[in-house]
């Protein structure tokens, strides 16, 4: 995987969504894995990650966002596991 982020610990969270996906695609259901994963980036943008955490969760969001949108169209599973994720980080940091 290409490094979207200059961050280790998200680009190895990215890796682990990618992961997922890579599952759904053979039927798996990773709602749940993918849902830990995304709690787990959200407590490091809040507790760990210099800067704005608020900032730094659009940054993951939008770096989700790009990878689904370039997912080939022969693999919706993979694509909206990614979307998914993406959309798990719309919910304001905080709540």
């Amino acid at each position: 995987m290409e490094a979207l982020i200059n961050d280790t610990y998200l680009n190895k969270s990215i890796e682990k969504i990618l992961g997922c996906a890579t599952l759904a695609l053979y039927g798996e259901d990773i709602r749940f894995s993918v849902l830990l994963a995304i709690r787990d980036v959200r407590d490091y943008l809040i507790n760990v990650k210099a800067g704005d955490p608020a900032f730094n969760q659009r940054v993951f969001q939008n770096s989700l966002t790009a990878l689904a949108n370039s997912t080939h169209p022969s693999m919706p599973d993979y694509k909206k596991t990614i979307e998914y994720a993406a959309t798990l980080m719309t919910v304001e940091l905080g709540e």
